[in-house]
């Protein structure tokens, strides 16, 4: 039975702003929901959505009205093992939603003594996973060396965040300074269907795939221009905002609009969810991987394991917690290991916990330190 609740508003300092063609983020607001039950087992989950809805329409402010008024006041008293109603998912906040289950799950997987990423997608972890670096909009003149240090050690992956502005220009700089690295681009739909010459450009730098090209109003009418316009894309397109869960993703394969899908827990709901959808992808021939959300590492940790399942489609959104923040929130924090894969070649990796519940340990010193409001319900 859950008999304890608290509700942090946590503030992480970043080391950076990081910019996109939609917002920038320069200090990391996350909500954090801690259960515990009469025995005393805890678990965590975060609510990873942002001040702003630059991503989706879920805000920090949003999800904790949301989180206060309703899901934690009618989860006290309840048991552990309870199924959250599925009206919840139906109501349009499942980053609010999956905060409350992965919370709920680890409990449950803390009592078992397992894995929750295992336990819930019914499978064991890869010991270790590539890490991918995600590089903001940072100044063209910067670029190519900003991409150098992180292929110097030994990143297998390198996403760039483009718009029409520029876009064309930074893979170009890239792409000529690194003809064989696996290289994705991620416009956070900023580029309008008139920019479609523009898009289909790209195709000539072997992208693993396009993320989120278009100003995707709904997927119906992203369905209609497709169908009634010439097309003519090669790369790969990957979405991310635009599938907010199961239904989202049959829609988008059952018309072609996805070759890809980035995987994110909070997006989709919450780890059954998550579960739902990857399944959805290997039966269905859809490549996946496993993006993120500039989270701490209590919701980064449960992405680091989905990218240990073995079968993604390229390393994920994945780097060392120090990469963005001073201290980060789990003992351990997030890092990576650079290892010698041949003689010319380094590769950079982070070995995957497997531990009970989320497999790693809280740090509650560090979420008193930097939460600014938090509030408590018990029995």
């Amino acid at each position: 039975m859950i008999t304890n609740i608290t509700l942090y508003h946590v503030q992480l300092p970043m080391k950076f702003t990081f910019k996109t063609a939609k917002g920038e983020v320069g200090v990391r607001d996350t909500l954090i929901v801690r259960l515990e039950d009469e025995a005393g087992y805890v678990g965590y989950g975060e609510c990873v959505a942002f001040v702003d809805p630059f991503y989706t329409k879920e805000t920090v402010a949003s999800c904790w009205d949301t989180l206060c008024t309703r899901y934690l006041p009618n989860l006290l008293g309840q048991e552990t093992t309870t199924t959250l109603p599925q009206q919840w998912l139906m109501e349009g906040m499942p980053m609010t939603v999956a905060s409350v289950e992965n919370a709920l799950l680890h409990i449950q997987c803390h009592r078992l003594r397992v894995n929750t990423v295992e336990y819930v997608l019914q499978q064991s972890l890869l010991p270790t996973v590539f890490t991918g670096i995600v590089i903001g909009e940072v100044p063209l003149d910067t670029l190519v060396d900003a991409v150098s240090a992180y292929v110097s050690q030994g990143c297998q992956r390198i996403k760039l965040k483009v718009s029409p502005k520029d876009g064309y220009e930074r893979v170009q700089r890239v792409r000529s300074a690194y003809p064989d690295l696996m290289l994705a681009v991620d416009a956070n739909q900023s580029y309008t269907y008139e920019d479609v010459d523009k898009v289909r450009a790209l195709q000539g730098f072997h992208l693993a795939c396009i993320e989120e090209p278009f100003q995707i109003q709904s997927l119906k009418m992203y369905h209609q221009y497709k169908s009634t316009h010439e097309w003519g894309i090669t790369t790969p397109i990957c979405l991310d905002e635009s599938i907010l869960g199961y239904d989202d993703l049959v829609y988008a394969h059952t018309h072609g609009l996805l070759d890809v899908l980035n995987v994110k827990v909070g997006r989709l709901g919450g780890l059954r969810e998550t579960a739902k959808v990857i399944q959805c992808c290997r039966d269905h021939g859809i490549q996946y991987w496993i993006g993120s959300m500039v989270e701490s590492s209590i919701s980064k940790w449960m992405h680091v394991q989905l990218a240990a399942l073995g079968d993604t489609y390229m390393p994920g959104d994945l780097s060392d917690s120090l990469r963005y923040f001073e201290r980060d929130l789990t003992r351990p924090p997030i890092i990576s290991t650079i290892k010698n894969c041949s003689i010319e070649r380094l590769s950079q990796f982070v070995e995957v916990p497997n531990g009970a519940g989320l497999g790693v340990e809280v740090d509650i010193e560090a979420l008193e330190a930097y939460c600014i409001h938090k509030k408590l319900w018990h029995l």
